[in-house]
């Protein structure tokens, strides 16, 4: 039975959400690099500013609900981009503070007060997610030595009346004025921007060529359910001994749990050879064993301040081991595929359109732009691009193209069967290019592949069971690599234009992981929507459709449908193509 696919277009919410999402996370990436590298104090706090400056700039042009916490999702998985091992703590933060406005902006509407209100609340929350971090990371005899600095510097400056509440409920105010600050400016600024865009020309490049690695195919055995529920378990554990244990027995756990770790997750424990990392914890060691029992310099001879600094040190390197290993097996495919096919789809596919845009709008909005233009200029901007974008977003989706997939297992004559569809093709006036992955046995007994060219005939050997120098493993076979290249060249060599129908045969295991022939197919699915004729065993379906985000899918089952049927869905379906195609030119 013919099974067909109809491809759903992502939601118009869903492209502006990528839209925002990519425009707030050019401005997380390059002011927050800019921020870094001068090494100026409270960054984060910053950078919570001018978000929530944008958000309601942007607010002023798409009034939809619901705009601003995907927008928020797909910038927080954005974040992920970046070169930290630890990026759960940073993109919670951007969430939340998207989740703030979006959820205040609902309850009291769209005006000037509900922005304020809501950007006050999303700049405090970059307060609360500090305290709240270091709570996690240290615990609460932080607190405890916060009181006691307070006390001592109030002291010192002849403040006494002054209590650390006090100097809390200071920061608050100033936090929540901030965002006000915020919300009120960036509604004037999009405003103005609205007014003044047609003056601002700034378009960014598209790379169509990039794509988002959430759901990138990943080998199962590198990562471990298992593993994550042990990791969870040790790290609650490990925190009850801290907790209640002596010195010598907290330092024997974390020091194993670490080292653990950093065996099987060693690439993401590069923060420990940061100085910086060492710096800090070591000021920490120092401080709590002046500050533990209040200021005293006698306080360097006494134990408790340096085992309560050395057990704040071991919370901390547990905390920091744990989330780096969990961030890297919350990307087990398993887990992926889960999402993916429990309701997140538009949210994945969204993340291609802002991933696409990312390298073009990082070039536009360099931090050379941002120094000289300032950001008031840059809203303007930006406004201007999120309508090239969102026309770019549009169009793309709407013109994926229609796919024909020939399916069955190994041995199932999946290549005859697709070459008696094509010679019908062919014979009916089509224009057919690709190749046939084509198999002959020697008079010796030994079994090799061929690429053989649809146009021409022209074949290239791509492999055997016997391996040699200048061949690619694969399972019981080895491939040529000039069987691989000659593949690419026929997908590349094309003449896109006149041809009506692209066929490859097959694509299995080396193109799920990214190699073989993928980038060549990547290329041709994003410059036409020329319908293609895949040919893939049925294991594979799900994942290749999940790779490549096509349009309508046309599943051909051997051995129950007849070469007959395919090649009549597929002169219907081109038909129905030109048709389509010849209105949207007049």
């Amino acid at each position: 039975m013919i099974a067909h696919l109809s491809h759903k277009p992502v939601p118009e919410k869903w492209m502006k959400a990528s839209v925002l999402g990519s425009l707030w996370a050019v401005v997380e990436i390059v002011l927050g690099s800019m921020l870094h590298n001068l090494k100026i104090p409270l960054a984060g706090s910053i950078l919570s500013f001018f978000s929530v400056l944008l958000i309601v700039s942007f607010l002023q042009l798409w009034k939809e609900n619901g705009v601003v916490w995907r927008a928020g999702l797909i910038c927080a998985i954005m974040k992920s981009l970046s070169p930290s091992a630890i990026i759960i703590g940073p993109m919670l933060g951007i969430f939340a503070e998207a989740l703030i406005i979006e959820i205040i902006v609902r309850c009291f509407g769209k005006n000037v007060f509900s922005y304020a209100f809501g950007g006050a609340l999303a700049v405090f929350s970059a307060l609360v997610h500090k305290a709240i971090t270091l709570l996690l990371l240290y615990g609460w005899d932080l607190v405890v030595l916060f009181e006691n600095f307070c006390a001592w510097a109030a002291k010192q400056l002849h403040i006494e009346s002054i209590k650390p509440i006090g100097l809390l409920v200071c920061v608050s105010v100033i936090y929540l004025l901030s965002g006000i600050l915020a919300a009120v400016s960036g509604f004037f600024a999009g405003k103005r921007s609205i007014e003044k865009e047609a003056q601002n020309q700034i378009q960014p490049i598209l790379k169509k060529d990039v794509r988002s690695t959430l759901f990138k195919h990943a080998n199962k055995k590198k990562h471990s359910l298992p593993l994550l529920l042990l990791i969870l378990i040790f790290l609650i554990g490990g925190m009850v001994i801290i907790n209640h244990s002596g010195f010598i027995i907290s330092l024997m756990f974390t020091s194993l749990f670490v080292f653990l770790i950093t065996r099987q997750y060693a690439h993401n424990m590069r923060y420990l050879r940061k100085p910086a990392l060492w710096g800090q914890l070591l000021f920490l060691l120092l401080f709590s064993a002046f500050f533990y029992e209040g200021f005293s310099l006698n306080g360097i001879t006494r134990p408790e301040g340096w085992i309560v600094g050395s057990k704040m040190i071991f919370r901390a390197m547990l905390l920091l081991s744990a989330f780096s290993a969990i961030s890297t097996e919350l990307k087990n495919p398993i887990i992926r595929n889960i999402l993916y096919n429990r309701g997140i789809k538009n949210m994945y596919l969204s993340l291609e359109l802002a991933f696409s845009a990312l390298p073009g709008l990082m070039n536009t909005y360099s931090s050379q732009t941002l120094k000289a233009k300032g950001f008031g200029k840059i809203i303007q901007a930006m406004f201007v691009s999120s309508h090239a974008l969102l026309n770019e977003f549009l169009s793309f989706e709407n013109n994926r193209p229609t796919l024909y997939i020939v399916c069955g297992g190994v041995n199932q004559g999946k290549t005859a069967i697709t070459k008696k569809v094509v010679g019908e093709l062919q014979k009916a006036g089509l224009k057919v290019s690709g190749f046939f992955t084509t198999a002959h046995t020697s008079i010796s007994g030994e079994k090799a592949y061929f690429v053989e060219d649809v146009s021409t005939g022209e074949t290239k050997k791509l492999g055997s069971k016997n391996f040699s120098s200048g061949k690619i493993k694969k399972n019981r076979f080895t491939l040529t690599e000039e069987g691989i290249i000659f593949g690419k060249k026929i997908l590349q060599g094309a003449d896109k234009d006149k041809t009506d129908i692209f066929v490859i045969d097959e694509i299995g295991p080396l193109e799920i992981r990214d190699k073989g022939w993928s980038p060549a197919i990547d290329q041709l699915l994003k410059q036409r929507n020329t319908p293609h004729i895949w040919v893939v065993r049925k294991r594979l379906i799900k994942t290749a459709l999940r790779k490549w985000n096509v349009g309508d899918v046309t599943i051909l089952n051997l051995p129950d449908d007849s070469w007959r049927q395919i090649v009549e869905e597929i002169q219907h379906g081109i038909k129905t193509y030109k048709e389509h195609a010849e209105k949207e030119a007049h």
